[in-house]
């Protein structure tokens, strides 16, 4: 027995996020609003906002202004480069919600346990925190402390976090930002570590997608880097644009 119409997932893929909301932007024009999100790294932090009751034009200016340099800190340490802390600020600032369950529209984000190997689901407990966990790419980004282990960026395990909605939606809508291309762009220490990453996690994206019932993968978006939202409005139009032409009978 479902206990939610209609469910809307985000997967991870950095600066890419900006599709998430003009994919969602088109939804909501075509009167389809989420009961329930499922997020994870970009799609966490966008489904975060969304889950706040934000719409996506005004969430769009809000992320639109925060760059790269703005969310992180450069911290040398054994445990990664660079921390999110600013992001974890900036959800602060904007999100008038402390902890998961207080969010008007429920939000599961999915987190990767460092400590016991395993992903984590969660719908519950500090929202800023967990989120930032969610976004951390291992070895790029710092883990976050949560109790007593290190949660790192949960698409290491599942970067399209369908299964834990499946069973409890009518309809399934996936939205996928990291689709694997070719590219020459390999030139530092960031673009490896993150081609590492969508490499690895690209045969498991592809194995969750088909658990969808309406899956978007708006085509082009592979074209721009994850770290720089230099490009925020044209992944933004162009996700929009491709949503808004999509058939979506049935939702």
């Amino acid at each position: 027995m479902t206990n939610y119409a209609v469910g809307l997932v985000l997967g991870g893929g950095g600066a890419r996020g900006f599709a998430h909301l003009g994919v969602a932007k088109a939804l909501h024009e075509k009167g389809i609003k989420p009961d329930i999100i499922s997020g994870v790294s970009a799609g966490a932090i966008a489904g975060v906002f969304l889950a706040s009751g934000m719409n996506p034009d005004e969430i769009f200016q809000i992320m639109k202004e925060q760059d790269f340099m703005k969310i992180s800190q450069f911290k040398m340490s054994k445990k990664g480069f660079i921390r999110l802390e600013g992001l974890k600020q900036h959800i602060k600032l904007h999100v008038p919600y402390r902890n998961l369950e207080d969010l008007p529209v429920p939000l599961i984000v999915a987190v990767c346990n460092l400590n016991k190997g395993r992903i984590e689901y969660l719908s519950s407990g500090p929202l800023a925190e967990i989120v930032e966990a969610s976004a951390s790419i291992p070895v790029l980004f710092s883990p976050v402390k949560m109790g007593d282990d290190f949660y790192v960026d949960g698409g290491v395990m599942d970067n399209l976090p369908i299964r834990p909605v499946r069973k409890i939606c009518d309809k399934v809508i996936a939205v996928n930002i990291s689709p694997i291309h070719d590219t020459d762009h390999l030139e530092n220490i960031m673009q490896i570590a993150t081609r590492v990453f969508h490499v690895s996690v690209d045969k498991s994206t592809i194995k969750s997608g088909k658990l969808a019932d309406l899956y978007i993968e708006p085509p082009g978006v592979d074209r721009y880097d994850i770290i720089r939202v230099k490009y925020a409005e044209e992944l933004f139009h162009l996700a929009y644009a491709y949503t808004k032409d999509l058939s979506t009978d049935g939702f």
